[in-house]
């Protein structure tokens, strides 16, 4: 689907699924500054994808908990990346 979406609109559909997209990251990472880092990292990998403001709002969840899983994991393996080499 190409389509353009307004500024507006996407701010709109991304501040309404903010706070789930911080509560599946926070029960994951159980950390604030990474779950911050992981819900904000899906929301920008989102904003630039049109198809997602056209879904229902399900899908978009759905979409949503996928990406912040996927940062999730990402953050949380730099950090244990970067303990393990500190402390070898």
């Amino acid at each position: 689907m190409n389509r353009t979406v307004s500024f507006g609109h996407k701010v709109h559909v991304l501040r309404g699924v903010e706070t789930y997209g911080y509560q599946v990251a926070h029960y994951l990472l159980q950390e604030e500054e990474l779950a911050l880092d992981a819900a904000k990292a899906a929301l920008l990998e989102l904003s630039s994808n049109d198809d997602f403001f056209a879904e229902e709002s399900s899908l978009q969840r759905a979409r949503l908990c996928r990406a912040v899983i996927r940062h999730a994991l990402l953050l949380k393996q730099k950090c244990l990346r970067r303990e393990h080499s500190i402390i070898s």
